[in-house]
């Protein structure tokens, strides 16, 4: 693949409508307990429109009375209209890859909004001083890439 400059638009960006939730009750009973933070990131390319959205989410879990409850689930869509989407896609195998430099452009677009998500859905609850953690985004992508 080469390097070129690749002309994007965000045209979308938001919280999924119904793919976010708290768990008040498990709030209730939460106190010191450590908290763990799951990322998980699709990838939904639309080439016919050149549009490609990201979609990533986060799942707060954490052990309260010998039981793992999830505390939050919440989810943002980046969609970005893409010049010519369909050439920038290589094919590695059965996976099909974007150039890294604009993967990591909208990952860290869709990321930046979940992290406003989860501040506005945890305020005013014991979350509220349990921000998302800073995501390494190379490591992120690795992730997505998976094993070569």
């Amino acid at each position: 693949m080469k390097d070129k400059d690749i002309a994007m638009t965000l045209i979308d960006l938001g919280e999924v409508d119904g793919a976010s939730a708290i768990n008040r009750r498990a709030l209730r009973r939460l106190t010191r307990e450590p908290i763990s933070v799951d990322m998980n990131v699709k990838v939904v390319p639309d080439t016919d429109r050149s549009l490609l959205s990201i979609l990533v989410s986060c799942s707060y879990r954490a052990v309260i009375g010998l039981i793992r409850e999830r505390l939050l689930v919440c989810t943002a869509v980046a969609t970005f209209e893409v010049e010519d989407l369909a050439s920038h896609i290589e094919e590695n195998g059965q996976d099909k890859l974007l150039p890294t430099p604009l993967m990591m452009n909208m990952l860290g677009i869709a990321v930046g909004a979940l992290r406003g998500i989860v501040a506005v859905k945890t305020a005013g609850t014991p979350l509220r001083r349990r921000p998302m953690p800073i995501i390494d985004l190379n490591t992120l992508m690795r992730r997505l890439s998976g094993p070569r």
